[in-house]
Order: structure tokens, then C-alpha cells, then sequence
């Protein structure tokens, strides 16, 4: 017989639709408020969580399998800050053997950025054209390096250079996958931006220590407020403080291992 009544009769009485998938529908809640619940807590446990030493960013085999990168850069014009632009073409060709060699120990392959694209205004950028207040931005669709080119000395724009190549050593590497519960906020921007200064001063020691070393002082001294930081870009980028350590770390051991942010507590990366 068919309709309404579909079991055989005599046999026993099936349960109907909702009585069925109730049990299975009650136990999904349960774990989708039990992940709510457990929030960052779970992230760490399984190892997904910025912080987490398990994490994939956390555990990347180049800061085990690489050693001190090669920080000099014997081809920069006797001055600098003549010809800011020759100067900074000439460290982006020093970067990316720095970058090669060091990637090369990790059996990783190195790629060049897309571009370098030295721009006088925001709006010449490969992206965040719409974006104020940067002085150097990374495209990863493409793999663009911009660095805003304006007057006055040449280290800052060179230590902004080193510090978006250290973006693209994040993204060719693997190091900036977002993989699992890994997504951005944040917290996930505080460890790639803090991470990169420290790469590009590990890139730097040997070619400017002095000058690394003013910039850290400046930035521990709260330079970022002094300039006009807001307090939006502290959340995504670290504080002064932060920053300074990080450098410090970096132009000390000259390693990525030393760069390794995404281990770091919380209170290291703020």
C-alpha cells in the first residue's frame, strides 16, 4: 500500500521524519555551540590559532632549516641619499639574492616580486590607491612591492623596501597561508606586520646598524603617535614598542627563526 501508511502492515511502526533526524539535529547543535563556546580555546587545542605553537605559521620549515641571512648589499651608491631611487632599485636587487639564498637552504623556491614599483603618490600604487598614510604597501595578487618615494633620507624608504619584500617572503613562502580557522583579524595582522619589520632588519643589519638602531628608539619612544599613527593602525601593525623589540630581535640574530611572531604570547605581539 502506499501513502501515509508506507510500512508493512503488521510490522513495527516507523518513527516519523521530524522524530527521526531530531536526535542527529540536537547533537549538531550541540557541537556548533560547543565551538561558539569554546572559540580560540578549540583554535588553540588543534593548533590553527595565531599563537598557537602548532599552527602552520607557527611550525614553517624555513626557520629551522635556514640560517643568518646574507645582509650585505656591496652595490649601494657611496651616498645614499643623492639618488634615493637608484639607491632603493639597487637594494631590490641585493633583497632578492638575500631572499634567494636564504630560501634556497629550506629547499623553498624564491620568485621575484611582479614589480617593485616606486611611486610619489598613493594613487600610482598597484593597490590601496584608496589608502592614506602608508609609506610602502605589498599586493599580493600580482606580488607588487610599492614604496612611497619622498624627500628627506634614504634609510626610512630603504627600511620600508626590506619590510615589504619581507611580505613577499610571507607569501611565496607559505608563511601567510590562511589555512583552517587561520582568518584574518587583527590579532593575524599584528603578527605578519611585526614579523616583517623584524625580517627587514635581520635584511639590514649590515647595512645600516646605526641607522636600524635610531629607528628603534624612535619607534620605542612612542614615534608612531608623534607622526600621526592612528590608533586603528596600532591594532593592525603593533605598537611602537612592539615593533622596536621585534627589530631589535632582528637585527640581532639576523634569522627568520628569531622573526618567528606567530609562537610569540600575546603580550609580544600587542
Amino acid at each position: 500500500m502506499n501513502g501515509p501508511r508506507d510500512w508493512p502492515a503488521g510490522g513495527p511502526r516507523r518513527r516519523g521524519a521530524i522524530r527521526r533526524t531530531l536526535p542527529a539535529a540536537l547533537a549538531f547543535a550541540i557541537i556548533l555551540g560547543g565551538l561558539a563556546y569554546l572559540g580560540g580555546d578549540l583554535q588553540a587545542l588543534i593548533g590553527t590559532a595565531p599563537g598557537s605553537p602548532r599552527s602552520a605559521a607557527a611550525t614553517h620549515r624555513l626557520y629551522e632549516e635556514s640560517g643568518p641571512v646574507d645582509g650585505r648589499c656591496d652595490t649601494l651608491p657611496p651616498d645614499p641619499d643623492a639618488d634615493v631611487g637608484r639607491t632603493l632599485r639597487a637594494l631590490s636587487r641585493c633583497l632578492d639574492r638575500m631572499w634567494a639564498a636564504t630560501l634556497a637552504e629550506a629547499d623553498l623556491d624564491y620568485a621575484r616580486p611582479g614589480e617593485v614599483r616606486l611611486v610619489d603618490r598613493p594613487r600610482e600604487a598597484a593597490c590601496g590607491t584608496d589608502d592614506h598614510g602608508w609609506a610602502g604597501i605589498y599586493c599580493p595578487e600580482g606580488r607588487v612591492v610599492n614604496v612611497l618615494v619622498e624627500e628627506g633620507r634614504a634609510f626610512p624608504m630603504m627600511f620600508t623596501l626590506a619590510h615589504e619584500y619581507a611580505h613577499h617572503v610571507q607569501e611565496i613562502s607559505g608563511i601567510a597561508d590562511r589555512r583552517g580557522s587561520e582568518v584574518f583579524d587583527e590579532a593575524w595582522s599584528r603578527r605578519l606586520e611585526l614579523q616583517a619589520d623584524c625580517l627587514a632588519a635581520a635584511a639590514l643589519r649590515t647595512v645600516g646598524p646605526i641607522l636600524l638602531r635610531e629607528q628603534r628608539r624612535w619607534l620605542a619612544r612612542g614615534g608612531e603617535e608623534a607622526d600621526g599613527r592612528q590608533a586603528e593602525s596600532r591594532e593592525s601593525h603593533g605598537s611602537g614598542a612592539s615593533s622596536a623589540a621585534w627589530m631589535l630581535r632582528g637585527q640581532k640574530e639576523g634569522t627568520v627563526r628569531a622573526c618567528n611572531t606567530w609562537s610569540a604570547p600575546a603580550d609580544q605581539v600587542s
